[in-house]
């Protein structure tokens, strides 16, 4: 499995996180900000799957643009997954000819943009190679995060969560555990804004992984672009040798 953060900057030594998603294998995404910006046009057809967290704009906001690049009047198209509340969010208030044309009436079922998949907490699905275990996140609207399992570790992806009591649980009962993409949204002077936003800030995310074995590399997103070097800082001070903050550049290999 490797894993690629997709952080759209015009800048390319940014360290910023304007957004978050994530690649996977060259064929497998999670959200979309980053997305429709992803190299050439090849790269983009090479994606098969789209796995959605959340509706919240800066995670489903790449996703009409990337369909829109990479279209073909084919039977051939990316399969989209999202819970319920999502799917729910994307046709009443994105494809909804106003903010982006209803691709399903555009294009039919003959050639279509994507082929549309609810999907639940808890209960796992086969996306290429890998188990995917959506579980729930505790977020201002439904949110789901994701385990993938393969046969040569796991990763655990939640962002856009406040600490969450099944964190724990969850984290216990995945096998061969290698990798996990963390929240750490918000400095701790600002652990106000993430309690009502459902974030995370540096204070919190060290309590949440405290029981997580030393061996597993964590990995925090989702870091407030104006509260970047300070969350940074706080991360760091955290004194965990496990603990890193997503680097664009980085290729997270299990």
């Amino acid at each position: 499995m490797k894993i690629r953060l997709l952080m759209p900057s015009v800048d390319p030594k940014s360290r910023l996180q304007h957004s978050v998603s994530v690649l996977i294998d060259q064929h497998i995404a999670i959200d979309t900000g980053g997305l429709p910006y992803l190299g050439c046009i090849d790269a983009q057809r090479a994606i098969d799957h789209v796995l959605l967290t959340h509706s919240h704009i800066d995670h489903i906001g790449g996703l009409p643009l990337f369909l829109d690049n990479i279209y073909a009047p084919t039977p051939e198209c990316p399969t989209v997954y999202a819970g319920e509340a999502t799917w729910n969010c994307l046709e009443n208030h994105l494809f909804n000819d106003q903010v982006w044309p209803d691709l399903e009436r555009i294009a039919g079922t003959e050639f279509p943009f994507y082929r549309k998949q609810i999907i639940d907490a808890h209960r796992p699905l086969k996306v290429a190679d890998y188990q995917v275990t959506p579980i729930p996140l505790e977020h201002i609207v439904p949110t789901l995060g994701y385990v993938f399992e393969s046969a040569s570790g796991a990763a655990l992806f939640a962002w856009d969560t406040a600490p969450f009591l099944e964190f724990d649980k969850i984290v216990q009962s995945i096998p061969n555990l290698k990798i996990i993409f963390l929240d750490a949204s918000f400095p701790n002077q600002m652990q106000w804004l993430a309690e009502k936003s459902l974030h995370t800030t540096p204070g919190q995310f060290k309590r949440q992984i405290e029981h997580v074995a030393p061996d597993v590399r964590i990995v925090a997103v989702h870091l407030k672009p104006g509260f970047h070097d300070q969350v940074c800082e706080e991360l760091k001070s955290l004194g965990m040798p496990n603990v890193e903050v997503a680097s664009r550049d980085a290729v997270y290999e299990i």
